[in-house]
């Protein structure tokens, strides 16, 4: 499957993805759908990009105008993979991968006083519970900006996910195909 980005300033242009990973690319509808939901929120955002596979996700941001991406990537293949597309795009100045887990990678962050402006989560399909705790961890360490918009993807298969938070509001749950994609905004 070749990934392009969609739109802005590098439109069109083809990135490269893991070859010998586990990651599931996050299909062109969605992603489009995403940043359709949150493009008055892009330009000059801070993006964190958690599970990032192939960095597709942070990269349509900066190729939208985002300020920062940060991308969030344990498996050294796929890290591979976004640093090349970082590079072949010439967004170093805008970028952060952290290759590591996603918790410690967090806790990190926090350390640093770090905030974003848009977070997609996109673990591997059936992992609801790690979703909840990403969820909670964005939240205890203030990671996420006031106003912030929150996604996250899972599969249809995998149980709806129920989170309740009096900063995190769900604002929707829409279905794309085989997966599930829920907003949250911070209030």
């Amino acid at each position: 499957m070749t990934l392009r980005i969609l739109g802005g300033q590098f439109k069109g242009r083809i990135l490269k993805s893991p070859k010998s990973c586990p990651t599931r690319p996050t299909q062109g509808i969605l992603r489009q759908a995403v940043f359709n939901i949150c493009q008055q929120q892009i330009p000059g955002a801070r993006f964190l990009d958690l599970f990032a596979g192939s960095g597709a996700m942070g990269l349509e941001a900066l190729s939208r105008g985002a300020e920062l991406a940060c991308f969030v990537e344990q498996n050294r293949s796929a890290a591979r993979s976004i640093r090349e597309n970082i590079q072949i795009l010439q967004v170093t100045d805008h970028s952060e991968l952290l290759v590591m887990d996603v918790f410690r990678a967090l806790k990190t962050l926090a350390k640093r006083n770090e905030t974003f402006d848009t977070v997609y989560i996109d673990p591997p399909y059936g992992q609801t519970e790690m979703i909840r705790n990403v969820l909670q961890e964005l939240e205890k360490n203030n990671l996420i900006s006031p106003k912030a918009i929150v996604f996250f993807e899972d599969s249809t298969q995998d149980k709806e996910l129920e989170y309740e938070s009096p900063r995190l509001k769900l604002v929707s749950a829409r279905r794309f195909g085989i997966a599930r994609l829920y907003q949250y905004e911070a209030e």
